[in-house]
Order: C-alpha cells, then sequence, then structure tokens
C-alpha cells in the first residue's frame, strides 16, 4: 500500500469517528433532554396527586388564624393624624435589614391615611424602568412613586406570564400579603385617585407637561391623557382622565436607604424558542447551595412563594437592601386569574429548602381565609376591591399547590428541609 493511500484511509477513518462520535453526542444530549422534560413533568404529576390527598389541616381553618386577623385588623386600620412630618420620620426609621416596617405598630394606620390625602406639591417623571410612572412630593416634600392604572380588574392578560403593563392594584395587594404572610419586604403601598390636569400637570415640571397630551373636543372640553418617559413609554399609549380629569393609581413609599439590584438565578431567557437552564433541570438548585449564602437562598425561596401566590413571574433581578432581599415592583401581578406558572416555584421545589417560620406563618392562613383576611385589611383602600372573585380564588388555589410541594419536599429530605436562618 502507497503512501497516498495509507493518508486516504486515514483520512476515511477520521471522518467516520466524527460522525460517529457526533451521533453519539447528540443521542445523549436529546436522550438527556428529554429526561430533564419528563422529570419536569413527572414533579407536576407529583403535585397534582399531593394536591388530592392533602391532610384536613390545610384545607381546613386554622384556629390560630383568628388571633393574627385581629391584631391585623386593629393595625392596619386608617386613622386619624395631626403631623404629616412626625409620620415621615417615622416611616423613614422603620426600616431594618429587609423588613421595611415593623410587625406592629399604632402609626401604620395614620401613615396609610396621609399617603392616601397629604396634596400633591411636584410632579416629575421617573424614567428609569420600563413601566411608566412618576415621582411626587408630598407635603414636607416627601418624595414617593405614582404608577397609574392600565387596566380594568377584570381584564384577563393572555400570553406568556410576564405578558402585559403593570396592574396598579398588585403592588397594594402585595403590601398587605407581604404584611399578612410576615414578609414586610414590600415597600407600603396605597391607592389614591389623583387628577391628572390639577395634581399631576399643574404641579409638573416642563418635562412632564411635555408628556401630556391636551385634547379639546368641538365643545370646549378638555381631556388630559399622560405617556411619560420610560423604556417602553410612546406617545400611542397613554393613561388618560375621566370627564373630571381624575386617574385611579398607587402611592408607593420609597424605601429608604441603598438597595442593591442582582441578577436572579431563576430569571427567564424572555425569548420564546429559549428556556433557561434552571426550566428544564430540576438539579438546577445543588450548585447554587455551593455558592450562596444559606440565608439569601431562603429569602429567594420566600420571594418564589410571595410570587407564586400572585403570579408574578417578572422577577428577572431582585433588590436588597442590607444584604437582604426586598419585595420591589410587584406590578406584574394578577395577569390571568385561570392559569398557574408552576414554574415560579422552582426555587422551592428544586431546593427543598424552607424557613420554619413562613412555613408556619402559610398554615395559618389555610381553609380559605387568606384572601378573606387581604380583603377585609384592604377595605379602607381607596381602590377596593382590589383585585376580582376569580384572582382571589386563584390564590387560594396556589396555597394548595404551596402546601403540595412542601409535602414532595418533606418526602424527599424529611424535617432538615426546614430551616430557622
Amino acid at each position: 500500500m502507497n503512501k497516498r493511500s495509507i493518508i486516504i484511509l486515514c483520512i476515511i477513518a477520521t471522518l467516520l469517528c466524527v460522525v460517529l462520535g457526533a451521533n453519539f453526542y447528540f443521542m445523549y444530549y436529546l436522550n438527556a433532554e428529554e429526561g430533564q422534560l419528563a422529570s419536569v413533568r413527572a414533579l407536576e404529576n407529583m403535585i397534582r396527586q399531593k394536591i388530592r390527598h392533602l391532610k384536613p389541616a390545610y384545607l381546613n381553618r386554622n384556629p390560630r388564624f383568628f388571633m393574627f386577623r385581629n391584631k391585623l385588623l386593629k393595625n392596619y386600620k386608617q386613622a386619624a393624624y395631626e403631623n404629616a412630618s412626625v409620620l415621615w420620620e417615622i416611616a423613614n426609621w422603620w426600616p431594618h435589614e429587609n423588613e421595611i416596617y415593623p410587625l406592629y405598630d399604632s402609626s401604620m394606620g395614620q401613615l396609610l391615611k396621609t399617603l392616601r390625602e397629604e396634596p400633591i406639591t411636584r410632579a416629575n417623571n421617573l424614567a428609569r424602568g420600563t413601566q411608566l410612572k412618576l415621582l411626587l412630593r408630598l407635603s414636607q416634600q416627601q418624595k414617593v412613586i405614582f404608577k397609574p392604572q392600565w387596566y380594568p380588574r377584570d381584564v384577563v392578560i393572555e400570553g406568556v406570564v410576564y405578558s402585559g403593563k403593570d396592574r396598579h392594584v398588585a403592588e397594594v395587594y402585595a403590601f398587605y400579603l407581604g404584611a399578612v404572610l410576615d414578609l414586610r419586604w414590600t415597600p407600603i403601598v396605597v391607592g389614591r385617585v389623583v387628577n391628572l390636569k390639577n395634581d399631576l400637570y399643574a404641579h409638573g415640571d416642563q418635562e412632564l407637561q411635555n408628556t401630556i397630551k391636551i385634547e379639546v373636543d368641538d365643545e370646549g372640553n378638555e381631556t388630559y391623557c399622560l405617556f411619560g418617559k420610560c423604556h417602553y413609554c410612546n406617545e400611542e399609549e397613554t393613561v388618560c382622565g375621566d370627564e373630571q380629569h381624575n386617574i385611579e393609581g398607587v402611592i408607593i413609599y420609597i424605601v429608604p436607604g441603598t438597595l442593591a439590584k442582582r441578577r436572579s438565578p431563576w430569571q427567564r431567557t424572555y425569548k420564546e424558542e429559549k428556556r433557561a437552564i434552571w426550566e428544564d433541570d430540576m438539579t438546577y438548585c445543588k450548585s447554587l447551595k455551593n455558592k450562596m449564602e444559606t440565608i439569601r437562598l431562603l429569602d429567594l425561596i420566600d420571594v418564589a412563594i410571595f410570587d407564586y401566590l400572585i403570579q408574578n413571574g417578572d422577577r428577572h433581578h431582585y433588590e436588597t437592601r442590607e444584604e437582604r432581599v426586598v419585595l420591589i415592583d410587584n406590578g406584574k401581578a394578577f395577569g390571568n386569574p385561570n392559569k398557574d406558572h408552576l414554574d415560579i416555584l422552582a426555587p422551592l421545589y428544586q431546593c427543598c429548602l424552607i424557613r420554619k417560620s413562613t412555613w408556619d406563618r402559610l398554615q395559618v392562613f389555610s381553609g380559605g381565609v387568606l384572601t378573606e383576611i387581604v380583603d377585609r385589611l384592604s377595605k379602607q383602600d381607596a381602590l377596593y376591591p382590589l383585585i376580582t372573585d376569580k384572582h382571589k380564588r386563584g390564590v387560594e388555589r396556589r396555597l394548595l399547590v404551596v402546601f403540595a410541594v412542601v409535602e414532595y419536599c418533606m418526602d424527599k429530605e424529611g424535617d432538615k428541609m426546614f430551616k430557622t436562618l
């Protein structure tokens, strides 16, 4: 055999090895991917089974509920106030680490009324972020954020979990839900009706006034429409006042202190044709446990439970205050009451960890009382009722799913899944 023949044979052999290797690789990859997807489906089936066989304690009212209910109702009842500046000082003094306000404080009811009633003295666009919001100043130059209403309460947002614009009432609901579950990591929020002409345009700077369109009909009636300034803001999508120029919105008390923004390990790709690794890899949390402090991981699991209940699947980043996670920006909740996106709970079912205090608190509000207490707490809010009955049923349905996932994890990990950090 001559030298040329040997070279040709070597080339052919090399090509065969490449082809066979590629086949083995792709077969392995496809099988692995199918296995991962199968494990996700198996988990969903397992949880469905768990829900059907939940213990009566998860379905009935917990006797301890009544003690918590009375304290909460007393604490969040709006009350008359005399000096707004004193209340601003109290609210600015409250935060400690990620707890934005205390468990119980007699000033809370007064602060809620203050946020609802203090006059607006100045208004500006708040350009950062993707959603329309304004920076307002109330009395004594107290800064707050204003988010306007985009949708009626009963509108169903179709599509992926992060579809649509912010739902303003979700911010108020998140505040009360955090108070009930003792996840006091949200800003203090109240609903408020503001006048687009007299409150915002009249007290707005030139930049804000330039983002408010004024239309006059043949009879001389004015219509004020706000489009603001943000990443997605444009003149074709506006919030318009009614005949009296009023619009619904929420006032968000700005959390004092420095907030650091961090990328969520469970961030979505935001591309329909591409899934994130965590969406298919049920072992995803193993690597996180080795490189993330347990207290941070437990914070993120608490956040996942909170977000799942309200169906906020848009927490691509999260904020920390003094190295603890806070629940900022909850407006993408309550899009579709008929859908439960289980993958929001991935931190819980992949890590199988939960704070003992969180678990105990969740069980207090079993038997359909979670939405009942939030509803009663928010009755004095200007935007009551905050959500529809369909959304309330969705929250209660998802709480049962959380119970089922914890039961699933207990089968795997036992009591060691509960942490006291």
